[in-house]
């Protein structure tokens, strides 16, 4: 019977560990290809003042330039937030046409520009009025960029096959809040079970430690992985996914420091 409950407790905690590394790359990865779609995108387009950092470990440093005002801009929330919301609108209008009904790209352009007026003032020297925002309205409709940009989506949608729309079906599941609660919720469940099974918030507390920790450094290797086999089988020679590092060594750090705490608690107990 402590043998049964001994292979349960180790089946458990090689759950929780693999759910922990899941919920990282769920929360993170977007970032990574936030930063991995804006190298690619500028690769063949880069003015002499414009610098790509692949060691970067921050969507903000991935692409800066000379100039401490434009960095502002490059770095600040709102680019990278309407980066991140453009990529995933296309990944679920590939992924389901009738999505390409919600991208207005002309308008999310014009309320950046509204949003962020102060900062692109001070960096261009070029005081913002409603006029000029009336005029980048005008050329963006008579260029037909949001149409541009749905011909786009289109045809990329074309030109994938079945399987690589299941891997972006997969991919949009992956990272909702739905997919992360559920996952949350399973891990809730198993240290539950492990409380239960032992009676002992204490040797709780050491074996969330252990997934933490082993979680965090089965990640750091993961991307390590990722990052070789794309480099190697793909175009993508520069694809960095070095921003799931930090997470990773911060989710481990906060195991390692658990681990401790409970080898303390069990020291200071034999000394009682």
């Amino acid at each position: 019977m402590k043998k049964l409950k001994n292979i349960f407790k180790i089946l458990l905690m090689i759950i929780n560990i693999n759910l922990v590394v899941a919920l990282i790359v769920s929360f993170n990865f977007p970032d990574v290809l936030v930063s991995n779609i804006t190298k690619e995108t500028i690769k063949n387009y880069k003015e002499p003042n414009i610098i790509i950092n692949n060691d970067a470990t921050d969507t903000s440093d991935i692409v800066t330039t000379d100039d401490e005002e434009i960095n502002k801009i490059l770095q600040s929330e709102e680019v990278q937030g309407l980066v991140k919301d453009y990529i995933n609108k296309t990944l679920s209008s590939i992924d389901d046409p009738s999505e390409l009904e919600n991208i207005d790209f002309e308008s999310d352009a014009i309320e950046y520009i509204k949003d962020n007026k102060e900062k692109i003032e001070n960096a261009t020297g070029i005081e913002i009025t409603d006029e000029t925002l009336k005029k980048a309205r005008q050329t963006l409709h008579q260029k037909e960029i949001n149409n541009v940009v749905k011909q786009n989506i289109r045809n990329t949608s074309n030109n994938m096959t079945k399987g690589d729309k299941k891997v972006i079906r997969g991919y949009i599941k992956f990272i909702s809040p739905t997919c992360r609660i559920i996952l949350m919720c399973i891990m809730l469940v198993n240290l539950f079970l492990l409380f239960i099974i032992n009676r002992s918030l204490t040797k709780l507390l050491n074996y969330i430690g252990i997934t933490l920790l082993v979680g965090g450094i089965e990640t750091i290797i993961l991307l390590i992985c990722v990052d070789i086999i794309i480099s190697s089988r793909t175009n993508l020679t520069d694809f960095n996914a070095s921003l799931l590092l930090k997470p990773s060594i911060i989710i481990s750090m906060i195991g390692l420091l658990l681990i401790i705490v409970y080898y303390l608690k069990r020291k200071g107990k034999k000394y009682e």
